[in-house]
């Protein structure tokens, strides 16, 4: 069979020889026809596998081949200007091979960079989404955007569930009202749960083609559970950790020292400061890199590491896509990946090239963490990815979009502003009362200025488009600070700021339990000291971690009870014998989970699964087992919170993917349980709904959110700091504005999910 390359322009065929490339890849098999056909088109595949080839091969011979126009011909969106870095080192071969200039425009770009590209326009431009919405309206780059004939949209699953993702959408319907002829729409997107989605994401009004290829190359996981040996202790004293600690970072030591080159992948910044701070201590040849860095420091670490002077990188989800660092022969992952997407994705980026393994480690802190990390391979294995959950009808990216068409056009007619952004896949339900409300709410501001049926924009409305390009919320850190010491521990962000911080809470944080004393409101700062009480403890971190999906946790659930069964069969050591021989986790990640499981037979009580609910309580703590994952379990608390307090029974809760935790007013011992399950779970959907509505207007814990949506919407500047109370009277301030609506529509998608909540209710009272 011919190869598809014979479909390309003999210089691209010239081009691929020079480069040593004879044959293409599967994605380039299956996508370089339809692209030439002109097709819009999602290719999904996974990393190393020659997507941006895919893509571009076939776009440049078009370009050759057709009627070259002055302006920007290909334009290429990427999700990280760290991408665009290496996307053009990369292309600078096809563009002098070709005579094609190609250039690259981000928010680093130099004022003389950009003058050189509004009077001579490369014909390929790389850029980001927010580049993209400074120069859509820009007179200078304006002229010349209206020559795209070709978009590709590059790791698109990273913005497709996000409000960027929504914001980019528009954004392509205003390019296309600029354009003599609709561009080409390509996607490219690494392996995800239904693409489909995606696809209309890309295509608003268009159809696209979906190309789907299978990972060739092999994936290998494996989860491991140290144990302190008795260096492990020696080991603890020198770095100041606990010997169980000093285990696992003696096995990370291990793994680097075996392998040439390493990511270390961790949930969050905070995580990953502490922890390569002890493993540099243990060796120099490892750096951190996460996106507090600088740029200057991030490139300084990504070259030094393809150039073989580091051994390894702990990073954040920053190297998570496809920037070229060189190649990686191992991926860890420290603690759960959380998400079988995330697993993926990060153990792809190791034998980054096709035919290569990739191998992944993950380094288990406890069993539940190991159990979580074996749920996700066993879906990673069986090919069952999270679906995107994509925004609908964000009201703050409408009022942006609505004042950036203002200064596209100047003044544009409301209907047609309507029918542009409708175009736009996630508001194709937008109601015409949402977007009149939005608009008057912008005029009311001074926005922009409403003339009959005409909008038109204003000098306040272009500082405020510019000033709020990113759909990123700014959020602040806040310290934890030792107040014997008078040193800094660790940090929190918006979220625990503004629902969790009260005196008198126990934290843990590095290892340890802290009681908070004292909250430096104007400062931003919270003082601690050690506590010798674990009774309630919450764990230090927040918004950096991934929330555990339904699925991942119901995996662990089943995989538990599926132990208990064989418990009940088999002796312990024969049970632990026969999952090491067919689960991806060594030894003694097993014989942990089974011993945990084994100490809860032995108690006489049953199991929690995705079934059954367990209630259980000590002195003043009420725990539900629930193995639903982060946002159901979110979303119960906030049911049980109203229903409770009529009991005058609740003062705080916590959950995580697993349970709810709730700290009573008082002891328990008085109460039976199976009254309160009655009081929780013996209501319907439409009271959990009512329960959840009235826990919302009276605590509203959602003023962190606020603060970022204010800022997009532009009635509070940005990066301003707020301390928890003015965080909490923010919802009455803005009680009967889009603000408040869309704060609630993003913590319902974001952070709860109510019908996965009253499933679980009916279910019970059923």
């Amino acid at each position: 069979m011919a190869s598809v390359f014979q479909m390309l322009h003999p210089l691209i065929r010239r081009g691929l020889k020079r480069l040593g490339i004879g044959e293409p890849t599967p994605p380039q098999r299956a996508a370089i026809p339809p692209i030439l056909r002109g097709e819009n088109l999602l290719l999904v595949a996974p990393t190393a596998s020659g997507k941006t080839e895919a893509a571009l091969l076939p776009i440049l011979h078009r370009l050759l081949t057709s009627r070259r126009r002055e302006g920007v011909g290909i334009l290429y969106i990427t999700p990280l200007r760290a991408l665009n870095r290496d996307l053009y080192e990369r292309l600078i071969f096809w563009g002098d091979h070709l005579g094609i200039e190609v250039g690259v425009r981000h928010g680093d770009t130099g004022r003389g960079e950009r003058r050189r590209q509004a009077a001579k326009p490369p014909e390929m431009l790389i850029t980001t989404p927010e580049t993209l919405q400074a120069i859509l309206p820009h007179r200078g780059m304006r002229r010349h955007l209206r020559a795209v004939r070709w978009v590709v949209v590059d790791e698109i699953h990273e913005l497709a569930s996000t409000k960027r993702g929504a914001q980019l959408t528009v954004a392509l319907e205003r390019l296309e009202a600029l354009t003599e002829t609709p561009p080409q729409r390509i996607g490219l997107s690494a392996t995800i749960g239904e693409p489909e989605d995606v696809a209309r994401l890309l295509g608003g009004r268009h159809g696209v083609t979906v190309v789907v290829t299978e990972a060739e190359k092999p994936y290998r996981y494996r989860v491991e559970y140290p144990t302190p040996g008795d260096e492990d202790f020696d080991l603890a004293d020198d770095l100041e950790t606990t010997p169980r600690a000093a285990s696992r970072l003696r096995r990370i030591r291990e793994l680097v020292e075996g392998h040439r080159s390493t990511l270390i992948f961790v949930q969050g910044r905070g995580q990953a400061e502490t922890l390569g701070n002890r493993l540099w201590r243990l060796d120099p040849l490892i750096e951190v890199h996460h996106g507090s860095l600088s740029r200057e420091a991030r490139h300084d670490i990504e070259d030094r590491f393809k150039r073989g002077e580091l051994r390894a990188i702990v990073c954040t989800s920053t190297l998570q896509l496809g920037i070229d660092i060189g190649h990686v022969d191992l991926t860890i992952q420290f603690m759960s990946p959380r998400r079988v997407s995330t697993l993926i994705q990060r153990v792809g980026r190791s034998g980054h090239r096709l035919g290569l393994r990739s191998e992944g480690v993950i380094i288990a802190a406890y069993s539940e963490d190991a159990l979580e990390s074996i749920a996700a391979i066993r879906r990673a294995e069986r090919g069952e990815l999270e679906g995107c959950r994509m925004h609908r009808n964000p009201l703050d990216v409408l009022a942006h979009q609505v004042v950036g068409l203002t200064l596209d056009f100047e003044e544009v007619d409301a209907d047609e502003a309507y029918r542009l952004i409708r175009g736009a896949y996630p508001f194709r339900g937008l109601s015409q009362r949402d977007f009149d409300e939005v608009v008057n709410f912008l005029s009311g501001r001074g926005l922009i200025e409403v003339r009959g049926s005409r909008l038109r924009m204003t000098r306040r409305g272009r500082r405020y488009y510019y000033e709020n390009l990113s759909m990123i919320p700014d959020e602040r850190r806040y310290p934890f600070i030792n107040a014997v010491t008078d040193r800094v521990i660790g940090t929190v962000g918006d979220e625990f700021w503004t629902l969790r911080a009260r005196v008198g809470l126990n934290v843990i944080l590095r290892g340890r339990v802290w009681r908070i004393i004292h909250i430096d409101e104007e400062g931003g700062a919270l003082y601690v000291v050690p506590s010798q009480d674990p009774l309630g403890a919450l764990p230090g971190w927040d918004g950096e971690l991934i929330d555990v999906p339904r699925e991942v946790a119901g995996e662990a659930a089943e995989l538990r009870e599926r132990i208990a069964l064989e418990l009940r069969r088999h002796p312990r050591e024969e049970v632990i014998e026969r999952l090491s021989g067919e689960l991806s986790a060594d030894v003694e990640a097993i014989r942990a989970i089974v011993e945990e499981v084994e100490a809860h037979l032995n108690l006489g009580l049953p199991l929690p699964t995705a079934r059954r609910i367990l209630l259980e309580a000590y002195d003043k703590y009420l725990i539900i087992h629930a193995p639903y994952g982060e946002r159901i379990n979110r979303t119960l608390g906030c049911i049980f919170d109203p229903i409770l307090s009529e009991h005058d029974l609740i003062y705080t809760w916590w959950n995580d993917p697993y349970r709810i935790l709730i700290e009573a007013t008082r002891r328990l011992d008085e109460y039976d349980l199976k009254e309160i399950a009655g009081w929780l779970f013996d209501i319907d959907a439409e009271e959990a709904e009512r329960w959840l509505w009235e826990y919302l207007e009276a605590r509203f814990p959602f003023g962190y959110k606020m603060k970022s949506i204010a800022e997009r919407f532009g009635v509070i500047p940005r990066g301003k700091t707020l301390g928890p109370k003015a965080l909490e009277e923010l919802h009455h301030r803005y009680r009967d504005t889009p603000i408040y609506r869309e704060t609630l529509r993003e913590a319902l998608k974001e952070k709860l999910d109510l019908e996965g909540a009253k499933e679980i209710i009916e279910a019970v009272s059923r």
